[in-house]
């Protein structure tokens, strides 16, 4: 198992620990030369358990990934990225706009 399956497996089985509505989550990975990026989709009304209050649980998956990454694949120099997948029509989306 490489490292882009082995992180993003322990993404989806950590979010899906937090959410409430567990089939509705959905982990993708985007690999290139210098960068990881998980993409982590889910219901709406989970986004705020994902993100967490301040932000807390997102930067700790953050932290996590990345030390998982730097001590099982050290030799590995890609960096690896999180990010959240938001509907454009979601309340967050608009706020931002505003």
């Amino acid at each position: 198992m490489g490292m882009s399956e082995f992180l993003t497996e322990y993404v989806e089985f950590t979010v899906k620990k937090i959410v409430d509505q567990v089939d509705d989550v959905k982990v993708n990975v985007n690999v290139s030369t210098k960068n990881i990026i998980i993409q982590i989709g889910a219901r709406k009304s989970d986004l705020g358990k994902i993100i967490g209050k301040k932000g807390r649980n997102i930067d700790a998956l953050k932290i996590i990934t990345s030390a998982i990454k730097n001590t099982k694949y050290p030799d590995d120099i890609r960096s690896v990225s999180l990010e959240i997948l938001e509907d454009e029509t979601s309340q967050f989306a608009v706020k931002k706009k505003i």
